[in-house]
C-alpha cells in the first residue's frame, strides 16, 4: 500500500464528490493531517484531491457551520483552533449528554444494550500495549457512541457526532500525552461497565461522570504543556 493510500487527502474519484470531498477534508482535520490554524486554500486542496474548486468551496462551508474550519474573510478559511476552552465546553457538552443514554437504561432496561456495553472492552488488559493503541482508541470510542445511542434520541445522537470529531481532533493532536494515561483510562471504563453490568445506573453515572472530569483535566494539562514546548 502505497503512502497516498493511508492518507486522508488523496485524489478523488468522481462519485459522490460533494459528500466524499467533506469526508476527506473532516478526516484529515481530526487526524490532525491538517493542523490547528492551518490556512486553507480552496485552489490548493482542489489539487491535492484532483477536484474542481466547487466543491471544496461547499465542504469547507459545511466544516465551518460544525466548528472544524474557521472563515478568515477575503482570507479564505484555517482550520479552526484547539484551546483549554474548546476542551471544557466539550467536556461539558459530553457530561450534558452521555448520562442520557443511563438514564434511559435505568427506565427502559435493554438486555442486548446492557450486553454489548459489558463486551466493550473484553480482550484488554489492566496494561495496554503501545501496538493495541488504535484498538482501544476504537473500543474507547464505540462505548460511548453506544452510551448515546441508548438515548434512543436521532437529534441528540447527530450532536454528538460533532463534538466526538472534535474530542478526536483532540486526541490526536495530544496522541503522546493520551498515551500516557490509557491504563488509567481504562480502569475507568472498566468501571463504568461494573455498574451497567449489575444494573446500578445511579452507580454508572457517577463514574461516568468522574471519568470525564478527570478526561477533562488531564486533556487540558496536555494541552498547557504542548502549547509550552512550543512557546
Amino acid at each position: 500500500m502505497s503512502e497516498s493510500d493511508t492518507k486522508a487527502l488523496h485524489p478523488i474519484e468522481n462519485v459522490q464528490l460533494g459528500e466524499r470531498t467533506y469526508e476527506q477534508l473532516r478526516a484529515a482535520i481530526v487526524a490532525v493531517e491538517l493542523r490547528p490554524g492551518e490556512v486553507l486554500k480552496d485552489r490548493e486542496l482542489a489539487a491535492r484531491l484532483a477536484v474542481s474548486r466547487t466543491p471544496v468551496r461547499e465542504a469547507l462551508y459545511r466544516l465551518e457551520a460544525v466548528g472544524l474550519v474557521e472563515s478568515r474573510g477575503r482570507s479564505g478559511w484555517a482550520v479552526a483552533s484547539f484551546t483549554e476552552r474548546d476542551v471544557h465546553d466539550l467536556f461539558e457538552m459530553r457530561r450534558l449528554l452521555e448520562p442520557v443514554g443511563l438514564d434511559r437504561l435505568a427506565k427502559q432496561f435493554d438486555p442486548d444494550a446492557v450486553a454489548r456495553l459489558g463486551r466493550a472492552f473484553d480482550g484488554f488488559e489492566n496494561r495496554i500495549a503501545p501496538e493495541l493503541l488504535p484498538d482501544y482508541f476504537g473500543a474507547d470510542h464505540a462505548f460511548h457512541k453506544l452510551l448515546i445511542e441508548c438515548s434512543g434520541n436521532e437529534r441528540l445522537q447527530g450532536f454528538y457526532a460533532i463534538v466526538e470529531d472534535h474530542i478526536d481532533r483532540g486526541r490526536h493532536l495530544l496522541l503522546t500525552e493520551v498515551a500516557d494515561r490509557v491504563d488509567a483510562t481504562l480502569d475507568e471504563h472498566l468501571s463504568i461497565v461494573e455498574a451497567i453490568v449489575a444494573g446500578d445506573f445511579d452507580r454508572a453515572k457517577v463514574e461516568l461522570l468522574s471519568h470525564l472530569h478527570t478526561g477533562e483535566a488531564m486533556m487540558t494539562n496536555q494541552l498547557r504543556n504542548l502549547m509550552e514546548r512550543h512557546e
